[in-house]
C-alpha cells in the first residue's frame, strides 16, 4: 500500500480519474527507489507489474547483436515504463534510472481490473502508449540519410525542446533588449559524449568528432559546470538543410 503523502493525481495516467480508482491503486501501489544506472528490468525478462516514474527519469534501450547499447527514450516523472507488457509477453525493452528516481510499482492483473471499471484511466494509459508509438515513428523517420553531425544536431534540438530552459534570465544586462543568451537553451540534464552515442546507435568517437565539429560551428558549447548549451534556431536549420 502507498503512503498517503504519495499524490498518485500528479501522474499523467491518472489524472482526472475517479476518486474510487485513485484510492485502489493506492491499495494496491508499493513505491522502489531506483538508483541512477541502476537495472529496474532488462529485456526478454517476465515482468507481472506495471511502473510508473514518480520522481527522477529512467532510461529505455535495447543491445544489439553487438553488444552496442542503443537508447531508445528518456522517460520524465509522471510516465508509465512499460505499458506495453499488457500483452502477457516477455519485456521487449531494458530499463535504467537515467537519475536517482522513484517508482510505483502495480500489479498488472490488478489494475486491469480497476481500468475495466474506469474508462478515464484506460484512456490515459492508450495516450501514453500512442505519444510512445508516434516517438518511434519520429525516431524512424530520422533513420534516412543523414551524415551524422546533422543526426546529433537533431537529437540535441529534441532534448533541448524536451528538457532545455532559455539561458536568458533577469540578471542579463540586456534582458529586454537584444540579448545574446536569448539564442542559447541550456539542458537540464547531464548528457555525456557516451550516452548520446549510446542513443544514436554510433561509437564514442564518432559522436565526439562531430560534436567538435558542431562546436566550432557555433552551434553548442560546453559551460563551466558542463552542461551542454545549444543555438536551438541554429540546429534545427543545421540538421533540416539536408
Amino acid at each position: 500500500m502507498l503512503q498517503k503523502n504519495i499524490e498518485l493525481n500528479k501522474i499523467n495516467a491518472f489524472s482526472n480519474i475517479s476518486e474510487i480508482s485513485l484510492k485502489k491503486l493506492g491499495e494496491i501501489g508499493s513505491k522502489i527507489t531506483l538508483k541512477r544506472n541502476a537495472i529496474l528490468f532488462f529485456e526478454k525478462d517476465v515482468i507481472s507489474k506495471i511502473y510508473v516514474i514518480y520522481s527522477g527519469k529512467v532510461s529505455l534501450f535495447r543491445i544489439n547483436q553487438n553488444g552496442q547499447r542503443r537508447i531508445i527514450y528518456i522517460l520524465d516523472e509522471g510516465e508509465i515504463i512499460n505499458e506495453v507488457i499488457f500483452d502477457d509477453l516477455p519485456a521487449s525493452i531494458s530499463c535504467e534510472g537515467f537519475e536517482n528516481s522513484i517508482i510505483l510499482e502495480f500489479n498488472k492483473e490488478k489494475l486491469l481490473e480497476i481500468m475495466k471499471d474506469d474508462f478515464v484511466l484506460t484512456q490515459n494509459i492508450m495516450n501514453s502508449m500512442g505519444r510512445k508509438i508516434r516517438r518511434l515513428y519520429r525516431q524512424i523517420k530520422n533513420t534516412i540519410p543523414m551524415g551524422m553531425d546533422k543526426k546529433i544536431a537533431a537529437k540535441l534540438w529534441k532534448l533541448s525542446k524536451d528538457y532545455g530552459t532559455n539561458c536568458c534570465n533577469s540578471q542579463c544586462e540586456n534582458h529586454f533588449d537584444d540579448c545574446e543568451c536569448k539564442k542559447w537553451t541550456r539542458l537540464d540534464i547531464k548528457i555525456s559524449v557516451t550516452y548520446l552515442a549510446d542513443m544514436l546507435g554510433s561509437s564514442r568517437e564518432t559522436v565526439s568528432r562531430e560534436m567538435t565539429k558542431l562546436k566550432n560551428l557555433n552551434l553548442i558549447k560546453w559551460k563551466e559546470n558542463k552542461k551542454l548549451v545549444v543555438n536551438r534556431e541554429a540546429l534545427l536549420k543545421y540538421y533540416r538543410d539536408l
